[in-house]
């Protein structure tokens, strides 16, 4: 008997990934995306070009935030005519208005220990204490200085770095005060004080550290009893990676530190006020990170201008100008997504894709960002929760296009492709609706979160959520496993809840809390600073 064998080539099937959009199920709310001239500002305003480089910073970006340099000392007239010139221009050619970031990298000589706002140094001392009092003062003349000028600081940062000694503008805070530098919090509280006695005081903001590893920004944060000062925390990323240069900037290494502030640190807005490092790519994807791990409110390029070296979005010549790459990987986010929009859940099933969510605040925008990490085409189709869509846009910035349309008519039924190392924005027009999918009122799973504020002194607030209803204990319990306090002990509703637990009684360090809810457990370490 003969056997043939026929052999069956069959063609390889392309599989779409799946993206889940639920518009319903909310995170943080946006203060914006943001960029920094804090200096090369008398470059822009004497280049001839610069009416052309202004409508492409204020009006194609759509920046929300313009973060500039306290140049204040103590003259109340001519000290900043440049910035003067560049708010004003932004002011008439933003479609709303950006709020506006005052940050200092120096206070003036007359306060400094080195008698320099350059090298260093750090406040001088008067009868051997700190003058936290003149620092304050200090601040007070300068926004009213500034306000004077016509610009009005919505957020103030009172040291750029305090933990750095740089050669240019710089000025040392300790997280708390010591022999050798006077303590960041101790000025914060001061400035906060003084500046309550204005009025409609800016919000403060800070440490504004120099990155978010070796546990930097939890230090300085330790030492302050009252995070209401605060009107956002914020840091830089110049740290928070690894330590291996050649790891070329991955930004995933940055995930473990922006989760740990992200739970730790909840209750007010998170911005990331300062970075310029990775490629126009990575810029994004870090970006992305932020945003969904790092529950970042307020992300800020450093350059926003600048001329020759560094990264800045615009790179002016002597007679020209040059919109770079991370100028259009940063639009991909900036231009359709704006203050008030808030973060919504989007999850996709594909490795190689990279995916955040945002609506407006009247839910009639939907704005979705994809980022392909991988180095192959993928497609992928979507499913929008909750939101009916009327019209939508595309637009991709990837290694051969730089903020190109792709789609003027793109209503999300059908799957698109995504190119290696690109970033595609989806821009939906329609409204919020209920449906079978909308599970904002109930919970998905049993859960329990970080305590918030963490670390605390002396009260804090716990969250959870139940699938059922169910007979709750909330127990408190110090290092050695002992029960030292039962916050709640009875039944309760499915849904979302929040217990509040006083510590005024207890001393500083480590303890765990622990929720039973019908044969599930969850617990959380919690530490208590005083």
């Amino acid at each position: 008997m003969m056997v043939l064998f026929l052999s069956v080539i069959v063609p390889m099937e392309i599989f779409a990934a799946h993206g889940t959009i639920k518009a319903k199920e909310t995170h943080q709310t946006m203060i914006g995306f943001g960029a920094s001239i804090a200096w090369a500002d008398d470059q822009l305003t004497a280049h001839p070009q610069k009416s052309q480089i202004y409508r492409y910073i204020f009006h194609d970006l759509g920046l929300d935030i313009l973060r500039i340099r306290n140049t204040y000392r103590n003259n109340p007239t001519n000290f900043a005519p440049t910035f003067v010139e560049i708010v004003d221009t932004m002011l008439a050619l933003s479609p709303q208005r950006p709020a506006i970031l005052l940050s200092s990298w120096s206070p003036p000589a007359t306060i400094k220990s080195n008698g320099d706002v350059q090298n260093g140094g750090t406040l001088v001392k008067q009868n051997g204490k700190y003058v936290y009092g003149a620092f304050a003062q200090y601040w007070v003349d300068a926004i009213n200085a500034y306000r004077a000028s016509g610009i009005n600081p919505d957020y103030v940062s009172i040291q750029n770095e305090p933990d750095f000694s740089a050669t240019w503008e710089s000025c040392l805070f300790d997280a708390n005060e010591s022999s050798t530098n006077a303590g960041y919090n101790h000025a914060l509280d001061t400035v906060y004080k003084a500046l309550q006695q204005m009025p409609s005081p800016p919000a403060m903001v800070g440490p504004e550290v120099l990155g978010i590893g070796y546990g930097e920004f939890q230090k300085y944060m330790q030492y302050f009893v009252n995070y209401n000062h605060f009107g956002g925390f914020a840091y830089h990323l110049y740290h928070g990676e690894s330590d291996n240069v050649n790891d070329n900037h991955n930004p995933d290494l940055f995930i473990p530190n922006l989760s740990t502030i992200a739970n730790a640190f909840q209750g007010k807005p998170i911005f990331q006020t300062e970075y310029d490092r990775g490629d126009w790519f990575h810029t994004a994807w870090l970006m992305h990170n932020c945003l969904v791990y790092g529950n970042v409110s307020a992300y800020l390029w450093w350059e926003l201008v600048w001329g020759s070296g560094g990264n800045p979005l615009i790179v002016m010549q002597s007679n020209t100008y040059t919109i770079s790459k991370y100028y259009w990987a940063i639009r991909q986010y900036s231009k359709y997504i704006d203050s008030g929009y808030t973060r919504v859940t989007a999850t996709v099933d594909a490795d190689s894709l990279r995916i955040s969510a945002f609506t407006d605040p009247d839910g009639k925008k939907l704005t979705v960002v994809v980022l392909n990490i991988g180095s192959q085409t993928q497609s992928m189709d979507f499913d929008l929760q909750n939101f009916s869509v009327e019209s939508g846009i595309v637009f991709r910035t990837s290694e051969t296009e730089s903020g190109e349309t792709v789609s003027n008519s793109y209503d999300g039924n059908a799957a698109l492709d995504f190119p290696a190392r690109s970033i595609t924005t989806l821009s939906f027009s329609g409204e919020l609706v209920a449906g079978v999918e909308d599970k904002s009122t109930k919970p998905v799973e049993f859960s329990v979160s970080q305590n918030y504020p963490n670390p605390f002194n002396p009260s804090t607030t716990i969250e959870y959520s139940l699938t059922k209803d169910s007979f709750v204990q909330l127990r408190v319990f110090d290092v050695l496993g002992r029960e030292i306090a039962t916050i709640i002990r009875g039944r309760e509703s499915v849904g979302k809840h929040a217990a509040h637990f006083d510590a005024s009684n207890l001393n500083s360090g480590i303890y765990f809390y622990q929720i039973t809810a019908g044969g599930l457990v969850g617990s959380k370490k919690m530490i208590l600073v005083k």
